[in-house]
């Protein structure tokens, strides 16, 4: 039995039409309302709790679902929906699998942060119904179909409702921690972005040094390695390094470009942009404003990055991103988009969230991707084009 043998089951309303995504923590499935016909996305947490050095847990969820599906005649009726406000309002979770759902929701009211509509439950996992994005992820936007290589205007719409997001979750106590452009979906010709996917976010202002969580192209060094400006201390602002993700997606809607595959001294290209951060402009058709910005976020020690308010600010009056081409001049924006400062507080750098710091209860695999295709550079390591990501790649958060 596979999980193919799961299409056409239905979970109450909904028929499950295919697989779209699958993580470390869960699985994602397109399926249609049998009612109304509207296409959402379905993604199933799992409950069992497991050894993070055995299978992932995707892969034991998957198990469990193919034997509770069939025991169930493929077709799931009257599951109980959960009450998402008490879920959300829960200070003590009483099952680790409802950690990223009570944080989703805190937060999920942002028009650029994925809606959740209802959690339907089950003896072997929770079903979270979400929108369905047909254009899918910004990784599929910038690679695949190419919408941003020629305006400006739609790079700068897009990050600034980015940044609008997580200055959202900011201000409410949460740290993502795991920006990267597959778990930021796009609409209307992507020119509206959704972030999603809180499975690795925290809420707390502190976080363990060398908590390796997330993807290694966004992950920022103190979670990589023991850095000199952490040696006497075991823990980081958790929110800067939000900002170090974010300003590699900037990089990757500019460039088209991932400039080193991790941010640590195994890699080449790393090791040279912090004896020299001017290596940014010789490895990318970066301009020189555009590297003053890039520079301000990619700070080895966290709390002299720039905040979300200064980072919004400067991106909103960037005259130019690139040396060349149709990215050298950029339409100003900053009146058009001033209204979404109400979300940003000036201080959104850092998360006021009280409580001490953590521990993760879950320590995620880093993800590592061969590069295939590859530009060579001086003496650096090439830029790695974001076609060798093959990073989770799912059609909702």
């Amino acid at each position: 039995m596979t999980i193919e043998s799961l299409i056409g089951s239905t979970i109450n309303e909904y028929r499950i039409q295919k697989l779209i995504g699958s993580g470390a923590y869960g699985l994602v499935f397109l399926a249609e309302n049998i009612y109304t016909h509207e296409l959402v996305a379905i993604k199933s947490v799992g409950k069992r709790v497991q050894n993070q050095k055995t299978a992932k847990h995707s892969e034991q969820l998957t198990c469990d679902l193919e034997t509770y599906f069939e025991l169930r005649n493929y077709h799931l009726e009257d599951l109980r929906p959960l009450n998402l406000a008490k879920i959300r309002d829960m200070e003590s979770l009483p099952c680790p699998f409802l950690k990223e759902v009570s944080l989703h929701l805190q937060v999920h009211d942002h028009p650029n942060i994925l809606s959740i509509h209802t959690i339907l439950d089950s003896p072997v996992a929770i079903f979270i119904i979400m929108d369905y994005f047909p254009e899918s992820d910004l990784f599929v936007n910038i690679v695949d179909s190419q919408v941003y290589v020629s305006s400006s205007t739609l790079i700068k719409t897009v990050f600034i409702q980015l940044l609008d997001a997580v200055a959202y979750c900011h201000a409410h106590g949460i740290a993502h921690c795991d920006i990267k452009p597959e778990n930021i979906m796009c609409a209307d010709k992507g020119s509206r972005v959704v972030l999603g996917d809180f499975g690795l976010a925290v809420q707390t202002q502190y976080i363990q040094a060398k908590t390796c969580i997330g993807s290694s192209y966004y992950m920022p060094p103190e979670r990589l390695t023991q850095l000199n400006h952490n040696l006497h201390s075991t823990q980081y602002p958790a929110a800067k390094g939000d900002i170090w993700s974010l300003a590699i997606i900037l990089i990757n809607l500019c460039c088209t470009r991932n400039p080193w595959t991790k941010a640590c001294d195994q890699d080449a290209t790393y090791r040279a942009f912090k004896d020299d951060p001017h290596v940014l402009t010789d490895i990318l058709n970066i301009s020189d404003e555009l590297f003053s910005i890039l520079r301000s976020c990619l700070v080895e020690e966290p709390s002299k990055r720039i905040t979300l308010f200064e980072l919004r600010e400067r991106v909103l009056k960037c005259r130019s991103f690139t040396r060349t081409g149709p990215l050298s001049q950029c339409d100003d924006m900053d009146r058009e988009l001033q209204c979404g400062l109400e979300c940003v507080a000036p201080d959104s750098g850092s998360i006021s969230s009280g409580g001490d710091s953590i521990g993760l209860p879950f320590m995620h695999e880093i993800d590592h991707y061969p590069t295939n295709e590859l530009i060579g550079i001086k003496k650096y390591e090439p830029t790695i084009s974001m076609m060798t990501n093959f990073s989770f790649n799912m059609n909702v958060a």
